[in-house]
């Protein structure tokens, strides 16, 4: 038969904290791989200790990474973004492939170099 979800279940996942960044992605990306339906993400900040903790889960597993460090969020933004990529792609091989689309993106939003006119 078709096994069921209890509330008590959820409580039993195995909850990882990741210490390495690079680790906690990677770690990420073969969860979202093996249930990409089901996994979701979510960051939250505490302003009490200035905490940032991502959290990566498929109700099995619960992957999370915690930092204080300002250095780091350019690391999250970066995560953030490869993860709404992963919600959208269409062939799951393709997961690790540069997007073509964001790049465009990316350069179209660069400020142009603006030029001094002289005054005369």
């Amino acid at each position: 038969g078709a096994s069921t979800l209890r509330s008590s279940d959820l409580h039993r996942s195995p909850m990882v904290y990741l210490e390495d960044f690079e680790e906690f992605q990677a770690a990420a990306q073969a969860l979202f791989a093996q249930a990409p339906l089901r996994t979701r993400y979510l960051i939250k900040y505490r302003h009490t200790d200035s905490q940032s903790i991502l959290k990566v889960t498929n109700d099995r597993v619960c992957l999370k990474y915690k930092t204080d460090q300002i250095a780091d969020l350019k690391r999250i933004e970066q995560f953030s973004q490869a993860f709404a990529r992963w919600m959208v792609t269409k062939n799951l091989d393709d997961i690790n492939l540069p997007d073509a689309e964001l790049e465009d993106a990316k350069q179209a939003a660069k400020p142009e170099a603006k030029r001094k006119r002289r005054k005369g």
